[in-house]
């Protein structure tokens, strides 16, 4: 073999090598690209994790910031609330009176009569208007009473007492308002104050000019329209419109056993207590002694509440 057919077959067999090198080497150069691609995705999202972590410290502290003012906005509503409450109650001062009937006819639910010491409390001036859970059903988002339509009361019953709401739902309203349902001997004494009277006027029931009873009008008036019915502490309606509920869980018998102080109620029972009569009850009804009862998760036309509170809490 001359030198020339040498040189020619070894650089024939060094173009072979490097050719065969070459093609050996891309698929190791296409996964080294692929690992740093991939280092560098890597790295970008560690970058934007971090930036990430960030954000959402910076949003943690913002949400706590949030809750911190919403819970001193509700410890003003609170305040605020409290001292609504006062200005459209009446205080009822300690002392005692007289719970139940005296009369020979009186039924037996009312006997015996008998003294109660009753602590200081506050009452409402009123029932509950539809005006008022109005409020409570817009920013609650509760259930509206049957007789309301659209989520609204019917024109021209804003200052009409509430009904259509069960005791349960009258208690979470009472709750949302920052106060609570008056207890029975609340409600009697409130109604009847210490000398003993049988209407929350006087002795005498004049029909159809101290309150709205005896079908006179056949449904609810506002609750301001019988001026000349005010109690012996100057509460409106607390005889007609509409019967109003109690805390208390009803029995027949309670009196023969009820505390001597501040009685609230048997521990259990079937019914809750109401008071004042209706519109379209009798004068019997109407007593600042009677009492009847309903079952708490029921709702009525002739059934409204107003509220009551600790003297303490105002």
């Amino acid at each position: 073999m001359d030198d020339w057919t040498y040189w020619t077959l070894t650089s024939i067999l060094i173009v072979v090598f490097v050719f065969q090198l070459t093609n050996f080497n891309r698929p190791w150069q296409k996964l080294v690209m692929q690992i740093e691609n991939m280092e560098l995705r890597h790295s970008e999202m560690q970058s934007r994790l971090s930036r990430d972590n960030d954000e959402l410290e910076a949003l943690q502290e913002s949400l706590n910031i949030v809750e911190q003012e919403i819970e001193k906005l509700e410890a003003t509503r609170e305040d605020m609330q409290l001292e609504f409450n006062k200005r459209l109650m009446v205080e009822i001062p300690a002392g005692t009176f007289t719970m139940g009937g005296w009369d020979e006819d009186s039924p037996r639910t009312e006997l015996p009569a008998h003294k109660v010491q009753q602590s200081a409390y506050y009452i409402g001036k009123t029932p509950v208007t539809n005006l008022e859970y109005r409020d409570f059903v817009k920013c609650t988002g509760a259930a509206a009473p049957i007789d309301w339509q659209l989520g609204t009361f019917r024109n021209g019953t804003g200052k009409h007492p509430v009904v259509n709401v069960s005791w349960q739902e009258a208690r979470v309203y009472a709750e949302w308002r920052g106060a609570r349902l008056p207890s029975e001997s609340e409600w009697e004494k409130a109604a009847r104050g210490t000398d003993e009277r049988p209407y929350p006027w006087g002795t005498r029931f004049t029909e159809g000019e101290r309150c709205n009873a005896t079908n006179q009008v056949g449904t609810t008036t506002p609750v301001d329209e019988w001026p000349d019915g005010r109690s012996f502490y100057g509460l409106w309606d607390m005889a007609g419109n509409v019967y109003e509920w109690c805390e208390d869980y009803y029995d027949p018998d309670y009196y023969k056993e009820s505390s001597l102080a501040d009685p609230k109620g048997p521990e259990g029972g079937q019914e809750r207590v109401i008071r004042g009569g209706c519109f379209n009850e009798t004068r019997t009804a109407l007593r600042t002694t009677h009492r009847a009862s309903s079952a708490e998760v029921i709702s009525r036309s002739n059934i409204g509440f107003r509220l009551a509170m600790d003297a303490g809490n105002v």
